[in-house]
């Protein structure tokens, strides 16, 4: 039983300083100027993507993959309620300013 303990107190002593000079070990300093890296061919230009400007009571549609600009009643309706249903929700919401910070004395 005593023999058991010595090797598992040599292997602890054995880890700890494998791991101290692991630690400690000077590593090499890295080059100041990068190697030297074969050139790359130029990307393929990627697809880009429609651009479209918001305008104001108008909708997008990119139900069909594409960008549409749609300006329908049913659209203006539902832009309607929603302003309503913000505004009613944001009547009471004030903001008030911070109280000056307390002198120390």
């Amino acid at each position: 039983m005593r023999r058991r303990h010595l090797w598992l107190l040599l292997a602890v002593a054995l880890g700890v300083l494998l791991g101290y000079w692991w630690n400690r070990r000077p590593r090499p300093v890295p080059p100041a100027v990068p190697p030297p890296v074969a050139a790359k061919p130029a990307p393929a230009s990627a697809p880009t993507h429609p651009e479209v400007p918001i305008q104001e009571g108008k909708t997008i549609d990119f139900s069909s993959g594409k960008p549409v600009v749609k300006e329908s009643a049913e659209d203006q309706a539902a832009i309607a309620a929603a302003k309503k249903e913000m505004d009613e929700a944001t009547k009471d919401i004030t903001f008030e300013p911070n109280p000056p910070p307390k002198k120390k004395d």
